[in-house]
């Protein structure tokens, strides 16, 4: 098979949004993640630059939630992407009527 010049292409987009969940300091906070893979079907791996501020959750409680974001999540799933929880509280709490 010859080689095709795509040019300058995102070729690898659109790939699905994922919402990564964990608690720190018994709160729960979460982190946008754009690029995610599949390593098997038995196994996860979440790979975030350190100095994410939910890096320190995932080490001490050891545990993490991974949410797949479709349409009706987008404005609460850019919220979580950006801002730092270890600035601001991203917990979504129900309003009492």
């Amino acid at each position: 098979m010859a080689k095709k010049n795509i040019g300058a292409t995102l070729a690898l987009y659109p790939c699905p949004v994922i919402v990564v969940g964990a608690m720190v300091n018994n709160k729960p906070t979460w982190t946008l993640v754009a690029h995610a893979g599949t390593v098997a079907h038995s196994h996860l791996m979440v790979s975030l630059v350190q100095a994410h501020y939910i890096n320190q959750g995932i080490r001490e409680n050891k545990k993490l939630s991974v949410n797949v974001v479709d349409e009706s999540w987008l404005a609460k799933a850019d919220r979580m992407g950006t801002i730092s929880g270890n600035k601001a509280d991203k917990a979504i709490r129900k309003r009492s009527k």
